[in-house]
């Protein structure tokens, strides 16, 4: 019975990473990113409707970079129907 209660406490206080990345820890601005964070790259967002959409953009653009494991994007460009956003990922310590 010791070995069950044992096991059990182990298994319940086990931590893992999530298989897919936060989007909402990943902050987005146009403004440069401060000089400790490391450029990993472009990410796009984009969404299939025209018109008043950007924000599902920009939300599906945070999601590429979360999964880059970036935590900030420097917002370049939005699409003139707002179905498209473009940055460049970061990861900031």
């Amino acid at each position: 019975m010791k070995y069950l209660v044992t096991i059990f406490l182990l298994l319940i206080s086990c931590t893992s990473q999530p298989v897919v990345p936060e989007a909402s820890n990943v902050k987005v601005s146009r403004a440069k990113p401060s000089k400790d964070c490391e450029d990993l790259g472009p990410v796009v967002g984009t969404v299939q409707s025209k018109g008043g959409f950007t924000e599902a953009a920009v939300e599906n653009m945070r999601l590429d970079a979360a999964r880059k494991g970036a935590n900030y994007i420097q917002m370049e460009t939005t699409s003139a129907y707002g179905t498209t956003t473009q940055g460049t990922a970061y990861l900031c310590r």
